[in-house]
């Protein structure tokens, strides 16, 4: 008996259409010299022709980036781009003309290739003929990559040599100085910006007329002066104008550095490598004495956390003649309650004082009750109560706030009554004394003295111009030492 089998045909619905392979291209030049930017554009014009043309791909764009070194994927807003859109799902293969230009990073190009090979995206490089979706992909990958990262550092130091070479020779004409408030770039040479060359001069001679950073930058606000960026003056922008030596026509060339080519991290040179400094190399904007003096000014600012003011002009400036130590501000209740302030040698507070040679000190002796005590307890406190004398200390002294203003007016008219007496020597100190800021105070103080005259009231604004500190002496009086190298004891 013969049994049939059933045979059952099924009939298969015709396979989909295929999707096309979306492509994109990745180009890099690390420079923006003319034979890069000429290979970009062959670059670009290779990938264009060969992928808009091609029929079999959909052909996705060419991401470029231009100028931009291959070590960091930080600046490479193209490639981070490209990488975005693989996430999204836009792409499914990506060509490159070799390793070298999708990265010269290392663990970069692992790590981007390896998260593409996740998302499915394959990663062509024509020079090496390598697949990064490929089995043996990554192994050669691995080694293309450290050749092309090798291939930086080399390159990278041949260029640091470069720049030495031409720092050594005083060629500045690499140097980016357009960047640099001031200053722009005319025909290919440096040149002085006359628009912003008038801030500079500005910012200099306030800050040697005395006034601090903020008292700068409220003036210029005020005044509507616009920065390179249009943005807000702020502390960090006029020290970098006071402490920049371009401005007074020297470079000083390598002032930091990058140790590490891959991450590219700047950091200060304090003495890892030489430095060079290229005197009148550029176009000054100031005079260099007027730059050296507005050095020194900076270095009396260094640890001055309170700089005077109208309020407190003699604020950090009142030292004490014995031991040298500041003498700040205090106050206390005397005289009916009154509050007074005084000024006093700080040593007082650790008991560190020092003594004065030669001298003696008999504290006060304190009042006794506002009653007639009768004779035997007179004498009693009288013998009780009898101060001891003591040496002098240089904490012993106080002098009264209110009367520093007075003194200083007394000291530079005294000045100005004598002032025959003192040019010759301010003429010797403007010519030949080390200290730059001492010698500008002398040469201005001589055109001070013919333009100024006597005092009738404290002048702030001179005082900050002029004066370098005050001493309190043991014998309670105020020694004023001015910038130029006078000293006024009254």
């Amino acid at each position: 008996m013969s049994s049939e089998k059933q045979v059952i045909q099924i009939i298969q619905s015709p396979p989909e259409k295929r999707r096309k392979e979306r492509v994109a291209a990745y180009c890099r030049v690390s420079t923006q010299a003319e034979e890069q930017l000429h290979s970009l554009a062959a670059q670009r014009e290779f990938y264009e022709k060969s992928l808009s043309g091609n029929s079999e791909v959909e052909f996705v764009g060419i991401y470029a980036d231009e100028g931009i070194s291959g070590t960091r994927t930080r600046n490479r807003t193209q490639f981070l781009a490209l990488i975005q859109d693989c996430r999204d799902g836009k792409v499914d293969r990506i060509l490159t003309k070799s390793v070298s230009r999708f990265g010269r990073n290392t663990v970069d190009t692992l790590i981007f290739t390896r998260e593409l090979r996740s998302l499915g995206v394959d990663v062509y490089f024509e020079k090496e003929n390598l697949h990064s979706i490929s089995p043996e992909g990554e192994l050669l990958l691995t080694l293309m990559a450290a050749l092309a990262e090798s291939e930086s550092v080399s390159m990278s130091d041949n260029i640091k040599w470069g720049k030495r070479y031409r720092y050594k020779q005083g060629l500045v004409n690499a140097l980016a100085i357009s960047n640099i408030y001031g200053y722009c770039k005319k025909n290919g040479e440096i040149a002085v910006n006359e628009d912003e060359a008038v801030i500079v001069r500005r910012i200099y001679k306030e800050f040697l007329d005395g006034k601090n950073y903020d008292e700068i930058i409220a003036g210029l606000t005020a005044d509507g002066v616009p920065t390179r960026k249009n943005a807000t003056w702020h502390s960090r922008t006029v020290i970098g104008i006071l402490s920049n030596e371009k401005y007074c026509g020297d470079c000083l060339f390598q002032k930091t550095f990058i140790p590490d080519p891959i991450s590219h991290k700047t950091v200060v040179n304090c003495g890892e490598i030489p430095q060079f400094l290229v005197e009148d190399c550029v176009p000054a904007i100031i005079e260099k004495k007027q730059w050296l003096a507005a050095q020194e000014m900076r270095k009396r600012h260094q640890g001055v956390s309170k700089p005077p003011v109208k309020a407190l002009p003699f604020r950090s400036l009142i030292f004490c003649g014995t031991c040298g130590k500041p003498c700040p501000q205090y106050s206390s209740h005397s005289e009916g309650r009154r509050l007074t302030a005084y000024h006093r040698c700080i040593s007082w507070r650790d008991h560190t004082a020092a003594e004065v040679p030669g001298m003696t000190y008999v504290p006060p002796h304190k009042a006794g009750y506002n009653y007639n005590p009768t004779p035997e307890l007179a004498a009693y406190r009288a013998t009780y109560k009898k101060p001891k004398s003591r040496p002098f200390l240089c904490t012993d002294v106080k002098i009264r706030t209110e009367r520093f203003p007075k003194a200083f007016v007394q000291a530079w008219n005294l000045i100005v009554s004598k002032k025959q007496r003192y040019l010759p020597s301010l003429q010797n100190t403007a010519a030949t004394s080390d200290n730059p800021l001492t010698a500008y105070r002398a040469e201005e103080m001589i055109g001070l003295l013919e333009t100024t005259g006597r005092l009738d009231e404290f002048d702030f604004s001179l005082m900050i111009r002029t004066l370098d500190r005050v001493e309190i002496m043991p014998t309670e009086k105020l020694s004023f030492i001015f910038q130029s190298g006078i000293r006024i004891t009254v």
